[in-house]
Parts: C-alpha cells; structure tokens; sequence
C-alpha cells in the first residue's frame, strides 16, 4: 500500500508494535512437546500430556481476546487524537 493509498483511506501507516502481541506466544508453549510429556500429575485420571492440551485451549482464547482488546483500544485512541480532514 503506498502512502497515497493510507492518505485516501484517511488512514496513515502505523509500524508501532505492543508489548501486548507477546501475549499471542503463550498459545504456542502447547507446541513445546517435552515441556508436557509427562504421565505425572494426573487430574480426573488424565495424564500431564492430555490435560495440560486441554487447559491451553481457554489460556489462548484469553490471550488472543486481551490482544485484540488492546488493539481496538489503541486503535480509538488512535482516531480520537487524529485530527478529522472532512470537518471545516
């Protein structure tokens, strides 16, 4: 997208990143296979492997949910403070 193109959308490229994006790499520890493959502790019978997939699962539902939180917050913040080019 050239800057023309951010300039007709109203928009202007931002390359700022988060601290909050570094949340979006819990999620992945699930992928780390010899950190859960362990028989024990067991919860309801289950082994360390199985159970600790399943809690991963809402951990990165959380996860991803504060990122996006944030990103929308930032993103109002972002357009209150622009200056509006269509009032006069």
């Amino acid at each position: 997208m050239s800057d023309r193109d951010g300039e007709r959308a109203g928009r202007t490229p931002r390359h700022e990143r988060s601290p909050w994006n570094l949340l979006l790499l819990v999620p992945l520890l699930m992928l780390v296979t010899p950190l859960w493959n362990h028989d024990e502790p067991r919860l309801f019978g289950l082994p360390m492997f199985y159970w600790s997939q399943f809690l991963f699962v809402p951990l990165g539902v959380v996860c991803v949910a504060l990122v996006v939180r944030a990103a929308n917050r930032r993103e109002r913040a972002a357009e209150q403070d622009a200056p509006s080019g269509g009032e006069r």
